[in-house]
Parts: structure tokens; C-alpha cells; sequence
């Protein structure tokens, strides 16, 4: 017996049904997360543990890099002058860093460490950042991407969106894609 085609008009209303599905997911998970961004692409290199596209990492133009402890002998310092450890970073899912296109889980940002992986909004714009905290001081954190050779300006807490719990390598490109044509 030949299978029945679907209509056109059902094909639309399956399409659409999808789409609200997928938005109530993000929905559900947004709230269990407790953050309005629980899912985020990374989009540069700023917590890359290896050469950034410049060629350089931390400020430094190293030989290869081939893993952590490579990093962690060029870049280590700075972390443990101010009382993050490499154990720290080694305790992190990815303890080699955030590639482009990596996909982050993310949770409310309740009392985050020094040595956390913050996300943060850039003050009037959806712009998202994602670096580790390295200071806190009354009413803000101060913020630096791990292949950066400097912090960022004091970010007020309240810009603060999230935590990264985890992350899955590559899970993001879609994501990212989406970004970048502007959805």
C-alpha cells in the first residue's frame, strides 16, 4: 500500500510545533538554571589554553603547545600569584580551555569563586562575555580571559548572567552559527 503524503499545511503547523517546543525547552531549562543564558557558544579565543590567532598566548609568543601543563608553564604564573592553582584549572571539564565553538552549560552565578568562569553582559548591549574570575571588590568582579595578557574593566555584579558548570567541545558551532547571521 503507497504511503500518503503529507500536506503541505501539516508539514508548517510540525515545523512551527518544533520551534515552540525547542523555545520551551530553553524555556524550562533557563529556569531550572536559573539564568536567562544557560546554553552559550564561545565565540573567540580569549579562554583558549594554546596560541590565539595572533600567534601569541598570555602575552608570550611560545614554542608548541601541546596540552596543559605547556600552558600552565608559560601562563601559570599570573594564576598563582593571585591564588588560583593549577589544580583549579585542572578540576574544570575542560581543563585545557574554551575552544570557539565549544557549548557551555551555565547556572546562576550564586557566590562565585575566585578562579570561576564567569559570563558576563557588556554593559548596554547583548554582548556576552565568557572569562574567569580573578578579583572580586565591593559591588564588582574583576575578569580576564585565560589566553589574555590583561583583565578586563571592573564588571558590576548585577551584569553577571551565569556560571559555567561544564562544557562539550564543538556542541556550539550551531549555535554560533546562528550568532553570527544574527539569530
Amino acid at each position: 500500500m503507497p504511503k500518503k503524503k503529507k500536506s503541505f499545511r501539516r508539514e508548517v503547523i510540525e515545523v512551527i510545533a518544533a520551534f515552540f517546543i525547542a523555545w520551551l525547552a530553553y524555556q524550562v531549562i533557563s529556569a531550572v538554571a536559573g539564568t536567562p543564558l544557560p546554553i552559550v557558544s564561545v565565540v573567540s579565543d580569549s579562554m583558549y589554553h594554546g596560541p590565539n590567532n595572533y600567534g601569541t598566548m598570555c602575552g608570550t609568543t611560545p614554542g608548541a603547545v601541546s596540552g596543559f601543563e605547556d600552558y600552565w608553564s608559560i601562563c601559570g604564573g599570573y594564576y598563582d600569584n593571585i591564588g588560583i592553582t593549577g589544580d583549579e584549572f585542572r578540576r574544570f571539564t575542560n581543563p585545557n580551555g574554551l575552544s570557539r565553538g565549544d557549548l557551555l552549560f551555565v547556572m546562576r552565578p550564586d557566590n562565585p569563586r575566585t578562579g570561576d568562569i564567569l559570563i558576563y553582559r557588556k554593559s548596554g548591549s547583548d554582548f556576552t562575555i565568557v572569562h574567569r574570575l580573578i578579583e572580586t571588590n565591593d559591588g564588582f568582579y574583576i575578569t580576564k580571559g585565560d589566553n589574555n595578557n590583561v583583565a578586563d574593566p571592573p564588571v558590576a555584579k548585577n551584569y553577571v548572567v551565569g556560571k559555567v558548570v561544564f562544557a562539550v567541545p564543538i556542541l556550539g558551532y550551531p549555535r554560533l552559527l546562528l550568532h553570527l547571521i544574527g539569530i
